[in-house]
């Protein structure tokens, strides 16, 4: 590496007068480059767009341009120490483009006329462009709040970016995690709750599904029309996101308002009937500095078993401000759903009774209800290096669902024992508020992104009467009849008014030290105070009572080799309040489940080419187990796991018309201490084997008008355990998914775009997740097809 240097580069009055003469005063030019500061760059060579994306992380600015402007060039490098004016200048050299100011405090990219003038171009963030185009992601916030390089993270991090979710017309979580290492599906409660096993530990209550950063409520959180892209931080994460497993957190990013207008109508019709229409529109509000963005969407589409319907009404607007100093985003979003609750397959001696294609349950079994979420995010730049930060997050979701639930079979008579259950009055609600002082700072000659932050979080479930009927055989899943189970509304006393209330306070400290030119030191420490309070039943019983401080440290080190590696190491905790259930007496306490993970790793980054290997080791104690003494039950917090194992991936662009993503994960599971009749088995869901291939690729032109995008790939899970006795497995599989593109650049004036996805292409016999039980295992989907189309407008 050269020796640090120090260059000053300025502006010749010829490059200055443009800037004037398109539109930009002469006095905000002037604000913008007197805050402009002298800092240390070390960014190589590469394409223009990536290399502009990552100064902007460096540099805590945003850089603008136009996809067209950036595409298929490449920037100078940068080595010493530079003004951002400067440091954007050679950048761009050779490129017949320059940065301009703008009154948010960042830089928009333009390219001369013919005379010297400006010409402003629609402007869109480097960040778009680069992840648009690419399955790959440069840089990401989850496991900083500062948009952190690829190479300087200490932990791991993956993203879904938009394109991926575009190409494959990913519809749920449960979809995303074919492109992410190290997770499978547990427990979804019929398919109607988010439930991701992420390095051995997780479910559907486990508090690792963010919205924009802010916990949310169990349930589905994620759809394709109001999504930009999805991030995954794997390994303990409670010092930022406070209670969750050691698995790790998954943040569904929101789209948001945009400078530009851009609208888009478009539907999706399915091979097994119905589907979905929507519409995005987004654009300024006069010149004020707002924008607003209204998305909404209606879908009704056929369940893909012999009877069911999935129906969804979604609207969601949102309103941002900006100006040189200070930013805001207003977001909302209201969902009316009604989705189908299948109980899957029964297992009895290791296979179905049944068959794939007939369901177990009943025409009327259903979980409905709406959804909200709320957010408003607040910024202001004291300067391009510091910033406070607020946000508050609220959501809920009010439910009623209604079950057909197989218990028992008779080999001999070949009939299921069935019961009608329900919740018909479920309330779940969240409530988040942080404020974060961002800096980057130069103390003891070295580079600072410290953090510094407090938050507090309340949680709130409760259901009314839970309704449970008679057990009743006779049903034939050989052959079903439908209609014989009565919804009995007998209440179960025992199971009714349940309540569970969570306050949590806290603060918290993260500092990434730069040392030289190579080391990142990350330290950081979370202290938490938490209170929670748990009950149900009529007469009322209260289970959890407790009132508890945790403190929660974090290490990280990052060695840069050079700028394609990078070496990381980390040590993290997690913790999460465990609910004991009321009518059970608690020896020795409540404390929460504990985790901690030991993790190292090793990253690549070539601008065209991110990919990682890792290895972890994690742990969780507290475990709750019950027991029964002396005819009372008692819960004791005794049990101990552990989750070994390796994890390695590969994303981005193979050239200029390949995209790849390529993932492998093996998990290797065990129960360190539990009862005796579980001690040393493996946990519920975890394959030891995980992986996946994924590749798009654009054509050359050809005798078609436009632009045609192929691709498809493949995804193997190894066996997993169904049950914490691991009394009965579910078998690997490996299915396979394709899709095509057509891009028609000019209909009718407008941009238009068809595009066909077939999901499970072999249409293989697979279950995808078990419920912890053998009467309640979950069947993979059969061969799927969609076809959608868009236009702009």
């Amino acid at each position: 590496m050269p020796p640090r240097q120090t260059r000053r580069f300025r502006i010749p009055l010829t490059l200055a007068v443009p800037f004037v003469l398109s539109g930009v005063p002469a006095l905000l030019y002037g604000a913008a480059a007197s805050a402009a500061e002298l800092r240390y760059y070390e960014i190589p060579a590469g394409p223009l767009a990536e290399r502009l994306n990552r100064f902007a992380a460096q540099a805590g600015i945003h850089v603008a341009g136009d996809a067209a402007l950036t595409a298929g060039k490449r920037s100078q490098p940068l080595d010493g120490t530079y003004e951002i004016e400067q440091a954007l200048n050679i950048l761009l050299e050779g490129s017949g483009l320059q940065a301009v100011p703008t009154r948010t405090g960042g830089y928009e990219v333009r390219v001369l006329a013919d005379g010297g003038a400006g010409m402003a171009l629609d402007a869109i963030s480097v960040n778009e462009v680069a992840e648009e185009r690419t399955y790959r992601a440069s840089t990401s916030a989850i496991g900083d709040k500062f948009e952190t390089p690829f190479l300087e993270q200490s932990q791991t991090a993956y993203s879904v970016t938009r394109q991926v979710l575009d190409d494959f017309a990913v519809s749920d979580l449960e979809e995303t995690v074919k492109f992410v290492p190290g997770i499978t599906v547990g427990n979804s409660f019929g398919g109607t709750q988010d439930s991701l096993v992420k390095r051995g530990f997780g479910n559907g209550v486990d508090g690792g599904v963010l919205r924009d950063g802010i916990r949310t409520a169990r349930g589905r959180n994620f759809n394709s029309i109001t999504t930009e892209r999805v991030e995954v931080l794997k390994g303990p994460a409670s010092l930022l996101y406070g209670m969750q497993e050691p698995g790790g957190v998954i943040n569904v990013i929101s789209k948001k308002p945009t400078y530009q207008w851009r609208g888009t109508l478009g539907g999706q019709l399915s091979s097994e009937g119905g589907g979905s229409g929507y519409f995005d529109v987004s654009g300024p509000l006069g010149g004020s500095g707002f924008a607003f963005r209204l998305i909404g969407q209606h879908k009704d589409e056929d369940y893909w078993r012999n009877f069911g319907v999935n129906r969804d009404k979604v609207v969601a607007p949102s309103l941002a401000f900006e100006s040189e100093a200070f930013s805001a985003t207003l977001s909302y979003e209201y969902s009316d759903y009604s989705s189908v609750l299948d109980r899957g397959a029964f297992l009895y001696d290791g296979h179905a009774v049944g068959d794939r294609d007939h369901r177990l349950d009943e025409h009327w079994t259903r979980i409905e209800g709406h959804r909200q979420y709320a957010s408003l995010a607040l910024e202001y730049r004291f300067s391009p290096t510091s910033r406070l930060r607020f946000n508050y997050g609220w959501n809920q979701d009010d439910s009623s669902d209604f079950q057909a639930d197989p218990n028992a079979y008779n080999p001999e008579t070949g009939e299921l024992r069935r019961r009608f259950r329900s919740n018909p009055d479920i309330e779940r609600s969240r409530n988040y508020a942080a404020l974060d002082w961002l800096n980057e700072l130069e103390l003891g000659g070295m580079r600072h992104e410290l953090t510094l932050g407090a938050d507090h979080e309340r949680h709130d479930e409760s259901n009314g009467f839970f309704h449970q009927g008679p057990n009743t055989w006779g049903f034939d899943p050989e052959s079903p009849h439908y209609g014989d189970l009565e919804r009995t509304e007998i209440v179960n006393l025992g199971n009714s008014q349940q309540r569970s209330r969570v306050r949590m306070l806290s603060v918290y400290a993260k500092d990434n030290i730069h040392i030289g030119e190579h080391w990142i030191l990350s330290l950081g420490l979370r202290h938490q105070r938490f209170r929670q309070r748990d009950g149900q039943g009529i007469p009322y019983q209260i289970g959890t009572n407790v009132n508890k401080i945790k403190n929660l440290p974090f290490a990280g080190l990052v060695y840069k080799v050079n700028d394609e590696f990078s070496l990381y190491a980390n040590y993290s905790e997690s913790y999460k309040p465990n609910i004991v259930e009321a009518g059970t007496g608690v020896d020795g306490g409540s404390d929460p489940e504990e985790g901690r993970q030991y993790e190292i790793g090793f990253r690549y980054d070539n601008g065209w080419l991110s990919g990682l290997v890792a290895l972890f080791d994690i742990r969780k104690e507290n475990i709750q187990t019950t027991e029964t003494v002396g005819g009372e039950r008692f819960t004791r917090a005794v049990g101990e796991a552990r989750s070994r194992g390796l994890e390695a991936s590969l994303n981005g662009q193979l050239g200029e018309r390949w995209n790849v993503i390529a993932n492998y994960a093996y998990t290797d599971t065990k129960v360190l201490k539990d009862t005796e009749a579980t001690e040393d088995n493996e946990l519920v869901n975890v394959a030891h084997n995980v992986a996946g291939l994924f590749l798009s690729y654009d054509l050359p032109q050809s005798v078609l008008p436009g632009s045609l995008r192929i691709g498809g790939g493949a995804r193997y899970v190894g066996s997993r355990e169904g049950d914490l006795a691991n009394s009965f497995e579910l078998s690997g599989y490996t299915t396979y998914d394709a899709f095509a593109t057509w891009s028609l650049p000019d209909v009718i004036g407008k941009k238009a775009q068809v595009q066909l996805n077939v999901d499970n292409l072999t249409n293989k016999r697979y279950f995808i997740s078990s419920g912890e039980t053998s009467n309640r295992v979950s069947w993979g989907a059969v061969r799927t097809a969609t076809l959608s189309a868009s236009v702009d407008f």
